[in-house]
């Protein structure tokens, strides 16, 4: 895996990506339990990194809550999409951001934040997690927060419409600290990983405790369903109020489409 082909992907995704994705039902419920989760972390005056910002839209509910943000995508096209938006949005003061792989974060300014977010997984797209957690160790302010949605190595609806293919699938996943997947992106091909929770949290040790990883998306589907969401909109909702009320159940969480892994920074 590289982050050129990461790159090439998601440009070939950027120009329907909010049509397709951001827009739909399912994602729109998953990010709201993002929020639900960590909002009271980023209140205003607070300087957020925003690691695989996309097309913005985190971003911009940042600004509007009074944060200034730099945000970071590997895709050119993406960081345009979201310069569009932040322009609409009005909120160009509040935001800066770059065409920058993760595996690069070194390369910003020298600057210190009082948390990172990254959502929709990101993060699994990174192969080795080490650089990123000594950089963020040094980047981010003693107390502050890095809320981190990792796609997990388990899903309840993948289980439960392939149950035989996925049962190989993931027994495969478990075996190791992490397991790798290829994924396809129009003509484009580029590989995921998914680390175990132990995983991230040696990784991210000494600097951060991993104080929770609730599950987003433990009934409410993966979006790539939401030609099924749009045909039973109320049942949707209804499992997505069901999901809130068993995100951070052990046993439903690790059965969850997103883990939202939550470190903090230890103090100095």
């Amino acid at each position: 895996m590289s982050a050129a082909d990461v790159r090439r992907a998601y440009d070939r995704l950027a120009p329907s990506y909010d049509e397709d994705f951001t827009a739909s039902l399912i994602a729109g419920l998953q990010r709201a339990a993002f929020w639900r989760l960590v909002a009271a972390e980023f209140q205003e005056g607070r300087h957020v990194l925003d690691l695989g910002c996309g097309t913005g839209e985190d971003a911009v509910r940042l600004a509007r809550q009074g944060c200034t943000v730099d945000g970071i995508d590997v895709s050119p096209a993406m960081i345009e999409a979201a310069r569009e938006r932040i322009a609409l949005e009005g909120v160009g003061d509040q935001v800066d951001l770059r065409a920058l792989p993760i595996e690069r974060l070194e390369d910003l300014p020298p600057e210190r934040y009082d948390g990172v977010i990254s959502n929709f997984g990101p993060i699994n797209c990174v192969r080795d997690l080490e650089p990123l957690a000594r950089t963020l160790g040094v980047r981010v302010r003693p107390g502050g927060v890095a809320a981190l949605s990792v796609m997990s190595r388990t899903c309840l609806w993948e289980t439960l419409l392939y149950p035989l293919t996925v049962w190989a699938h993931r027994a495969s996943r478990t075996s190791s600290a992490d397991y790798e997947e290829s994924r396809v992106a129009g003509e484009e091909s580029y590989t995921v990983t998914y680390p175990s929770l132990r995983s991230i949290a040696q990784t991210f040790e000494p600097e951060f405790l991993m104080e929770s990883a609730p599950g987003i998306g433990v009934f409410l589907p993966p979006t790539y369903l939401e030609p099924f969401a749009q045909r039973f909109p109320r049942l949707i909702g209804w499992l997505a109020r069901l999901d809130q009320a068993v995100a951070g159940a052990p046993l439903f969480r690790s059965l969850a489409d997103h883990r939202l892994v939550i470190l903090r920074r230890r103090e100095d």
